[in-house]
């Protein structure tokens, strides 16, 4: 009988054990960086209207309108969306090659084109004619291609991308819902690599930030792009754990909210603690984009935005140390009892009264309303319509009775005014 209990004492031991593992583990955020399967077909995009001479990819007919892969660029009619997926490749995320070797796709050159082995203009003949490959972009003669080299050293941005032969690719999730994640990642031998990571969401801007995710997509490995209405940050910052002693560039396009979200999961991820620290750059897309312009990238873009600019400027840009202060929110009590604290991160400035106010009702409303909020011109016309709002009701009148301001234990005497601004 005694045996007996303890053999039953030893299996709830072990059985808390178990539960306690599974608990732990479950309750444990796991990042992944998703990757796309070539093997359903391309990431189609669909035009109304090509912005230059262009010809379909399957029947080779001159197309005025119909459908492109943000990835790999071939251009189709929409009839041929289906046969195009069947007989042409897209752009690789992973390979099994020693190197990595050319993805060439025929036709529809930039203008003015020159072949990288005979020097010679290409791709100026109105027809489907000619190569391209869409990892080093360069553009060769059907010709020529006897003559030139197998291996793809991904052109002028190469210290920015992630060659496919270095990624590997895994199948994870439940039966119904797999799908592929970058499994593992080597260091390429490129001297001063550091591969970029471009994190935008797609909504951001007059669809400025739709068009970021595809230039990039076009240029780097698309694994490497990051589309926030999609995923969260977190996922797209796993490169930093793939890659634990690479310094990882991050290119953020969005906002100051944007910018900060970023940050914010770089601190919970800590990332400069047990890893390189990244580097952040900013792509203005925002209504007021200060911490952009204090860091000397630009107020905001608009129109045509040239990545490869882009690319250019960051390339040459100095790293600099960026302060983020901690502020923490003590509330009153209420029936004896008190709420627990908030923190939140500075990153430039921390405002209390009537500019705070208009930032609230400006957020509030674009989350109910997003479809009144589509460019930089109609927010900043909401930021003045609740700006006069605010000021004329003065809801923060005598902020000065209602806050003590203290600085090196000494209280400050305050005049008559509606908003504190912390620098």
């Amino acid at each position: 009988m005694a045996f007996f209990y303890v053999l039953v004492l030893c299996a709830a031991f072990g059985l808390t054990v178990v539960v306690t593992k599974i608990w732990r583990r479950l309750r444990q955020r796991h990042y992944e960086v998703p990757a796309r399967d070539i093997s359903k077909g391309h990431r189609w995009c669909m035009t109304d209207i090509f912005s230059q001479p262009t010809y379909c990819n399957v029947s080779e007919n001159h197309i005025i309108h119909g459908a492109f892969c943000d990835c790999c660029g071939i251009c189709v009619e929409d009839e041929n969306i289906k046969e195009a997926n069947r007989i042409l490749k897209c752009k690789e995320l992973s390979t099994n090659h020693l190197f990595n070797r050319h993805h060439w796709l025929r036709g529809n050159l930039p203008h003015c084109s020159k072949c990288n082995v005979c020097g010679e203009d290409c791709g100026n003949l109105p027809q489907l004619c000619d190569l391209r490959c869409c990892w080093c972009c360069r553009h060769i003669h059907e010709r020529c291609l006897k003559n030139a080299s197998e291996v793809c050293d991904l052109g002028y941005y190469k210290d920015c991308i992630v060659p496919p032969n270095c990624v590997r690719l895994k199948l994870v999730g439940i039966k119904g819902r797999r799908h592929l994640v970058v499994d593992s990642v080597r260091a390429p031998n490129i001297t001063g690599w550091k591969p970029l990571i471009v994190i935008a969401n797609r909504k951001s801007g007059n669809g400025d930030g739709e068009n970021i995710l595809r230039s990039c997509r076009a240029l780097l490995n698309p694994a490497q792009v990051i589309d926030l209405s999609e995923i969260s940050p977190e996922c797209g910052l796993e490169w930093c754990h793939l890659l634990p002693l690479v310094t990882c560039r991050i290119l953020v396009a969005g906002g100051d909210g944007t910018v900060g979200w970023v940050l914010q999961a770089i601190d919970n991820l800590r990332l400069k603690v047990y890893f390189p620290s990244p580097e952040v750059c900013i792509l203005p897309l925002g209504t007021g984009n200060d911490l952009a312009r204090v860091l000397n990238w630009g107020d905001g873009y608009t129109g045509d935005i040239d990545v490869q600019d882009i690319l250019h400027g960051m390339r040459h840009a100095d790293a600099v140390k960026l302060d983020r202060w901690r502020v923490e929110v003590t509330r009153a009590k209420h029936f004896g009892i008190r709420m627990p604290r908030k923190t939140l991160m500075m990153n430039n400035y921390a405002s209390i009264g009537v500019d705070a106010l208009v930032t609230l009702n400006f957020h509030r409303h674009r989350e109910s309303r997003p479809i009144l909020f589509g460019s930089r011109l109609i927010n900043k016309f909401w930021y003045f319509t609740y700006g006069t709002k605010d000021v004329l009701e003065r809801e923060c009148k005598d902020l000065h009775k209602k806050v003590t301001v203290e600085l090196d234990g000494q209280s400050i005497e305050l005049p008559e005014i509606e908003g504190i601004v912390v620098l």
